[in-house]
């Protein structure tokens, strides 16, 4: 749960970002071309963009496409207080502690809170956009039980529709309406678009009327719609990120723009302004539709749609721009992908985890602990000392000796009063080494360590060393494990007496 919760708060992170840096750069795109505020493909594209990212950072890491390795970064810092560890319990494991010592545990939880917090804020956002869009649904019914159906052949006899009109909402089977209410013209539906039209619609000129009507049947032709339909679900999805509910205006506005702009291909001037005198007429009652139900957004304004009415020019875009959008949208999506597990935090456990996978669980013989190997004790040897036998190898050395990791891993830092200073690394596949008793440790909880790396040095803490010297245990799944598994030439470097008390009771 709480690597789902870091994840989801990585994607939200990575989705803000990429939205305020595309969003950034499409302003300055459309301040150096104008016609991009009418591409519909630009702003969809970009939203589409942005939810991409969102969904990719949710991948797990092995179904992500990435050419850059994981940089992971453990939550831990340079500095080290040695934690309190509890008593061995039945099955010979220890108890480690959750809480750290440093500043290092305070930011991992204050992490761990602020993702868990969360997650359980992001499903409250979708949930509430969820039922903005039923609200607004049932805004539609409600319009749709108080419409009555339109009399389409006495409306073609007063010139509202053209015979082309006609033909397209019979092979549409689009159902036409009439409300006695003050909103604009709109296509109500996705799957199955209706048109519904208010009755103030037949104080218009007829010519007023066609182009209003064809406006909407623009619509429908483009699908637009559907598009709507589909930028409100990444609009429920990426509810946080302010830049995708600013591209989601820029899409209604370009929706309109482009109607418009079909609409008005090649006709004359006065057709235009007759245009341009109706949806002003219509401005004061666009504003009670309710979001979401209407395509006409408001960045531009109605003065800016009216000026590029009065243009001529077909408003193409030209094919430079268009292979510039592409490629800078190509590049932002690439670099998401290219990126993505780049840069990542990952908790200690994690970290421990990462390791654990990447480790290499043969049986090869490990580097000694010490630079100088004097074994004074073998594994499970009974003694006065260790009546139930020895758990690992005694190593003699003087207080101060450098002790070295023995394998790569992922060290834990622990104290206990009997085994005293403590370091065990977590090697993969349930593999540990243990280093106890130990005068100073070198390295911080959950650092990741290489074979060689000096840990710390020998000592004499805790109740059960006798003198200075290394205690050093092999665990496999928690079950001591004799280290002569692993370390090789212990025989050559142990004492007459560690070597006589192995003979005496295991007869080698």
């Amino acid at each position: 749960m709480t690597l789902f919760a870091l994840t989801l708060l990585r994607a939200t992170l990575a989705c803000l970002l990429t939205g305020l840096l595309l969003q950034g750069l499409l302003h300055l795109a459309q301040r150096r071309w104008p016609v991009l505020s009418a591409q519909r493909g630009v702003w969809l594209g970009a939203q589409l963009l942005l939810a991409f990212v969102f969904i990719l950072s949710l991948l797990p890491p092995g179904q992500r496409i990435s050419v850059v390795p994981d940089v992971s970064l453990p939550m831990a810092t340079t500095s080290v207080q040695v934690l309190p560890l509890p008593q061995e319990t039945a099955a010979g494991e220890l108890a480690l502690p959750l809480e750290a010592s440093s500043g290092v545990a305070s930011n991992a939880l204050l992490l761990k809170r602020l993702a868990l917090a969360w997650l359980l804020v992001y499903p409250c956002g979708v949930a509430y956009m969820a039922w903005r869009y039923r609200r607004n649904q049932a805004i539609v019914m409600a319009l749709l039980k108080a419409a009555r159906p339109l009399d389409l052949a006495a409306m073609q006899a007063h010139g509202a529709f053209t015979e082309m009109q006609l033909r397209q909402l019979q092979q549409q089977r689009m159902e036409v309406l009439e409300i006695d209410a003050p909103i604009s013209p709109m296509l109500l539906g996705s799957l199955q678009p209706r048109l519904l039209l208010p009755a103030h619609l037949a104080q218009f000129t007829p010519e007023q009327q066609q182009l209003i009507i064809e406006h909407e049947l623009t619509h429908s032709r483009r699908r637009d719609p559907a598009v709507q339909l589909l930028a409100n679900c990444l609009h429920a999805l990426l509810w946080f990120n302010p830049a995708l509910r600013r591209l989601g205006q820029k899409l209604g506005w370009a929706q309109e723009l482009g109607c418009d702009r079909q609409v008005l291909a090649g006709r004359p001037l006065q057709q235009r302004q007759q245009y341009a005198a109706a949806l002003v007429r219509q401005l004061s009652v666009q504003s009670c539709v309710p979001a979401g139900l209407a395509f006409g957004g408001k960045p531009g304004g109605m003065a800016d749609r009216v000026a590029r009415m009065r243009d001529t020019q077909s408003g193409s875009m030209p094919w430079g721009v268009k292979l510039a959008l592409v490629t800078v949208l190509g590049a932002l999506g690439a670099s998401s992908v290219v990126l993505q597990p780049a840069l990542a935090w990952v908790p200690a456990e994690a970290a421990s985890a990462t390791v654990a996978a990447t480790a290499i669980p043969d049986t090869a013989p490990w580097r000694n602990p010490l630079a100088s190997m004097r074994v004074t004790g073998f594994f499970g040897v009974v003694r006065p000392t260790t009546p139930k036998g020895l758990s690992g190898l005694d190593l003699a050395a003087s207080r101060g000796t450098p002790v070295h990791a023995v394998a790569d891993g992922v060290a834990r830092v622990a104290h206990d009063d009997s085994m005293g200073n403590l370091v065990r690394i977590d090697h993969g596949a349930g593999l540990e080494s243990w280093y106890v008793h130990l005068d100073s440790v070198a390295l911080a909880d959950g650092a990741i360590v290489k074979a060689g790396q000096t840990i710390g040095t020998v000592g004499a803490t805790g109740r059960a060393a006798t003198g200075p010297h290394l205690h050093f245990q092999v665990r496999q799944d928690g079950k001591r494990q004799d280290p002569q598994t692993r370390l090789a030439g212990l025989d050559a470097n142990a004492s007459e007496r560690a070597l006589r008390m192995r003979r005496e009771q295991f007869g080698r």
